[in-house]
């Protein structure tokens, strides 16, 4: 760790575990390209930050003792600057290496480290891969909440820029940087988030009506199945076990339960993430006023009580899940999108057209 640290010029040493990659003190050239050399030397790796276990995300990078102010330059972005193309396809013989097919989905953990870097002297793409060779600044997690943000400089002759990592407020000691990766603009990943939200929600069509049974029509039988359920305790368990074949479906069972159903009895089993997705009043609304499940064509035809928690599921098939809300040091006010990169749900419902999204400089 201390050989590591003293060659990306990292102050604190380095965490045996976190030793995942070839230390660099500058970006390599490979596929005929070389690193940028405009915009001056490389930028040095800020004295007060140090990589740190997480929960929720392996590694991190912290502030250390002393605060760090807004506008503040954490470090340069370095790695290996890939043709995007030749990556491309290194990517996808690795995926078919490891799980027989090079689909575009699931994203494996040897492409979640590179970062676009303009189009390149033949206008394929370049990428900036922290993954075999980098430095601290691949430490860095996605947030819905990120106070840095990655900048663009220094764009060379062969039309590829450097990256840097700017403090977006001021940052306390002992806080996780993080930067929004973006992902959910990038139109292919989008268009793959959706496709797999409609085919989990075809896969729960035949039980997506059962759920609707849950919901007391009469004052009496309300009156009657509550007490029912204080003198059977399991009824949640039944629930759950009903559903279990799909996460969405207890939990879209158990929203319904606790927004129109008897008292429920005191959980013995954690919240799921997903369940956060889930509004029970919404659900229990679509059906009171006549909602019927059936067979769809298009994301756009899911109804909106179900689709949050099915656009969120789709992005788990995709591989770009966020979970920054289980860490406080990643995300204090435990408000998540569910997907790396969307704009929160309360601002953003996921089904207009969403702009492509481009570095500043």
């Amino acid at each position: 760790g201390y050989a590591w640290s003293r060659e990306v010029g990292l102050r604190y040493v380095l965490p045996d575990g976190a030793l995942q990659c070839r230390p660099i003190s500058q970006s390599l050239g490979c596929e005929g390209l070389s690193p940028s050399s405009m915009g001056g030397p490389v930028l040095p790796t800020h004295s007060g930050v140090f990589v740190a276990p997480t929960p929720a995300c392996g590694f991190g990078l912290f502030v250390a003792s002393a605060p760090i102010k807004k506008g503040e330059v954490i470090g340069e972005y370095l790695g290996e600057a890939r043709s995007y193309d030749v990556w491309c396809e290194e990517i996808k013989q690795r995926k078919r290496e490891a799980h027989g097919v090079d689909m575009h989905v699931p994203f494996i953990r040897e492409e979640l480290y590179s970062s676009w870097a303009g189009s390149g002297p033949l206008g394929k793409g370049v990428v900036i891969d922290a993954h075999g060779a980098g430095n601290a600044m691949r430490f860095i997690n996605c947030s819905c909440r990120p106070n840095c943000t990655f900048k663009s400089f220094g764009l060379g002759g062969q039309k590829h820029y450097r990256i840097r990592v700017i403090a977006t407020r001021d940052l306390a000691p002992f806080e996780q940087l993080s930067v929004d990766y973006g992902w959910y603009f990038d139109d292919e990943t989008l268009q793959e988030i959706r496709f797999q939200a409609l085919e989990a929600y075809r896969e729960d069509l035949p039980s997506l009506a059962a759920i609707g049974e849950l919901l007391p029509h009469e004052e009496d039988s309300r009156q009657a199945s509550r007490q029912t359920v204080l003198a059977q305790p399991e009824q949640r368990e039944r629930s759950e076990a009903k559903f279990a074949a799909s996460e969405a479906l207890c939990n879209l069972s158990e929203a319904l339960l606790e927004a129109r159903g008897p008292p429920l009895p005191v959980r013995t089993s954690p919240v799921t993430f997903l369940r956060r997705f889930v509004q029970g009043e919404a659900l229990a609304q679509f059906f009171e006023q006549g909602g019927k499940v059936k067979p769809v064509s298009s994301y756009h035809e899911i109804p909106d009580a179900f689709w949050p928690v099915y656009e969120v599921l789709g992005a788990e098939r995709v591989g770009v899940p966020c979970r920054c809300a289980l860490d406080p040091t990643l995300n204090i006010k435990g408000v998540c999108s569910g997907i790396i990169g969307r704009p929160l749900q309360a601002v953003c419902s996921g089904r207009e057209d969403v702009p492509a999204i481009h570095f500043s400089s």
